[in-house]
């Protein structure tokens, strides 16, 4: 069956789309100088209710929602359930019919040859005399023989054996198709669950990801998104059988005998009062062993990233202790959950070993009083033996039910957190423009610190022109650019871009308008070549390398084994710093942003490549709007506007020229850094030589 593949949609509202510019894993240093770790907010949820809060069947309604994509598929397999558990229950009583039948026929063939030799008074012949009377004799006897088997119960008896042969043929067909049902199923379930948390990965935004490490992340979309969907294959298709079975063989028991039907039905209300009980301890316990297995991930994402930290510092033996001591925290729980699991085997199996000597002896009594016949004896013992084994596999579902809310509560935090940043629903495109922004009383805090990052921030800066952000680590730099963005959105105040309020344009709009180049470089494990191309997938070859040549790219790419075609390690670690610096900048080019943000994007550079990166600069700068985040002033004194923020304020905003006669941060730095250096970022040609400002 032909099953289409869609990406299942979350059902938060608005969608926060990708930025065509790197994302800064730190979105800013004056974090770290807060001195504060941001709070465990809870994501504002669609539904109004946090998922730690979701009772377990809201929870459970929602796991079975991602059936929606493959509900045909899950039909098949519950029909196909449904055939097997009638064939398997047509087999056992076909079984009893045959064993009865054979104990008649047995009766009667047992009495057939006493019967016969008293009547004829059989003799040994002599040898001398041919023995005529003893061949009669012999011919009548396989004369009845065979009317026996043309009719009467041993007919019968082959009957149903020939009957019972097919259904067991039957048996094997619906076994195979029920496994490759339940193959395609689990798959197909899998890949709708995991194209829905990676598109709602793609939607959340900044403050989201500040407040989930991506080792917590990882775990979510692998381990809990397997859970969800274990327990909810398991439950589709196991609890069907299981009620098809016990409904099934009941009416099969009852048919029989009401008495011995009403004893197969008595172990139910003690099985489901138990699991009810073991629910309530277990949940809490995996909750914990959740806990710990994302702390494990944490601690091995880091490791890897952090590998040349580590050996640098010579740590390895702290890290192999701060591993193992995540690692006995998890064991320890998982061992806690073992003890509770100790307990609750032999009850379970207690409940079932009572049942059973209860259905035998109830058999037996009604066998020896003449009310059974052997074949039915032996069939309540295969039928509740078929009753408890299925009853049984509620102890792995009734576990990994608890293994599955839990999960569910973590997984549904993700998939139902609204994005930070919302989209109008009738969001217009950005107008077109030469990229003037504006700032009007911008005030910021991150979630759960206290002090705001920046406060009453307001400028103009004209479409064309080359705006320097200068001031000391923790001033709020970054932070302005990524509200530019629409990362996170201000608590107070307006930002505009050519004329309209960034909040009332569409997202792909304004960040296929802005692009960023940060210190941090992130590359991703693909070509040189797709790497650069990354924000304009259409991009040609040709302008991949001309791209690349402006960065000063191209010598070094042409040197790589397989020049722009060479695939790069994870993050580009086969790169150094300033290769990956360029290539970072060739690709924020080829996005042909109305915006280009440089966050310190020179720093890795060495002074020979920045001036040669800064002269092919001055022909792609035409036009542009370009934001300068740097702590070297000579990066930007030719700039046409420079803002100075001191601890989330603007305190001081002009030209070089103008602040070097004003007291204040900048003349203090730039004395101290400025001694004989000439300017040095190109001003590009054509752009406005005042800045035009705004208090």
């Amino acid at each position: 069956m032909a099953v289409t593949r869609r990406r299942q949609q979350p059902k938060a509202g608005g969608a926060e789309q990708g930025s065509t510019g790197e994302r800064q894993e730190d979105p800013d240093e004056s974090r770290q100088s807060l001195g504060s770790k941001p709070e465990e907010v809870t994501p504002t949820l669609v539904e109004g209710i946090p998922p730690e809060q979701m009772s377990n069947f809201r929870l459970l309604i929602r796991m079975f929602e991602f059936v929606g994509p493959v509900k045909y598929l899950a039909i098949l397999a519950c029909i196909l359930v449904a055939l097997a558990t009638f064939v398997d229950i047509s087999t056992v009583n076909l079984t009893r019919l045959v064993i009865n039948n054979v104990s008649t026929v047995v009766g009667a063939t047992v009495k057939l040859p006493v019967s016969t030799l008293t009547a004829r008074k059989v003799t040994v012949p002599s040898r001398s005399k041919p023995a005529a009377s003893s061949s009669s004799s012999g011919a009548s006897f396989i004369q009845e023989i065979q009317t026996h088997f043309t009719h009467g119960p041993l007919r019968t008896t082959i009957n149903l054996i020939g009957l019972l042969a097919l259904f067991v043929a039957a048996s094997t067909v619906v076994t195979f198709f029920r496994w490759f049902v339940n193959s395609k199923l689990s798959m197909d379930m899998v890949f709708s669950m995991r194209a829905s948390m990676y598109d709602q990965l793609q939607r959340v935004g900044f403050s989201f990801h500040d407040r989930h490490s991506s080792g917590t992340l990882i775990n979510r979309s692998l381990s809990d998104l397997h859970n969800i969907r274990q327990f909810v294959n398991m439950a589709l298709v196991q609890i069907t059988e299981i009620v098809l079975y016990i409904v099934g063989y009941n009416i099969l028991l009852a048919s029989i005998s009401p008495t011995v039907g009403l004893v197969a039905l008595l172990p139910i209300p003690f099985w489901f009062t138990y699991l009810r009980y073991f629910s309530k301890k277990a949940q809490p316990i995996q909750k914990q062993i959740m806990t710990s297995g994302d702390e494990l991930t944490m601690v091995l994402s880091e490791n890897v990233a952090g590998a040349q930290v580590v050996k640098a510092f010579a740590t390895e033996k702290t890290e192999i202790s701060k591993y193992d001591k995540t690692a006995d925290r998890l064991f320890d729980r998982v061992l806690k959950n073992v003890g509770l699991f100790s307990n609750f085997v032999p009850i379970v199996r207690s409940i079932a070993t009572a049942s059973s000597l209860s259905l035998f002896l109830v058999g037996s009594f009604l066998c020896v009083s003449g009310s059974l016949k052997v074949g039915d004896l032996i069939v309540f013992g295969v039928a509740m033996g078929n009753i408890l084994g299925r009853l049984q596999q509620l102890n792995q579902i009734s576990n990994q039910y608890q293994t599955s809310i839990v999960s569910a509560r973590r997984f549904y935090e993700v998939m139902l957190a609204q994005p930070s940043v919302m989209e109008l629903p009738d969001a217009a495109p950005l107008p077109p423009g030469s990229g003037q922004v504006e700032f009007t009383g911008v005030s910021f805090t991150y979630s759960g610190a206290v002090k705001p990052v920046l406060e009453n921030v307001s400028f103009r800066a004209a479409g064309g022109s080359v705006v320097a952000l200068v001031g000391p680590t923790g001033a709020g730099k970054s932070t302005m650019m990524q509200l530019l963005a629409r990362f996170y959105d201000p608590d107070q105040g307006v930002i505009s871009m050519d004329g309209a309020d960034i909040k009332t344009v569409s997202l792909s709009s304004l960040r296929k308008s802005i692009c960023f180049v940060f210190q941090e470089t992130f590359l991703f494990s693909d070509t040189v070549a797709n790497n650069i191309r990354y924000g304009s997938p259409q991009a040609t070859d040709g302008a991949v390398e001309a791209a690349a040549r402006i960065a000063q790219a191209h010598d070094f790419i042409m040197e790589l084994s397989n020049g722009y075609q060479t695939l790069l390690g994870e993050r580009g670690t086969t790169l150094s710093g300033g290769q990956r610096q360029r290539l970072a900048i060739a690709r924020a080019l080829m996005a042909d942003p109305k915006i280009l943000v440089l966050d310190e994007a020179l720093a890795a550079i060495d002074p020979e490549t920045e001036h040669l990166i800064r002269r092919g600069l001055e022909l792609v700068l035409t036009n542009r709007t370009v934001f300068v985040i740097a702590h070297r002033l000579s990066t930007v004194r030719a700039a046409n506007l420079i803002l100075v923020l001191e601890h989330g304020r603007l305190t001081q905003m002009g030209t070089h020229e103008q602040l070097m006669r004003q007291p204040g941060h900048y003349r203090e730095v730039a004395v101290l850094q400025l001694s004989g250096d000439e300017p040095s970022f190109p001003v590009p040609p054509g752009g406005p030589t005042v800045p035009e400002v705004a208090l």
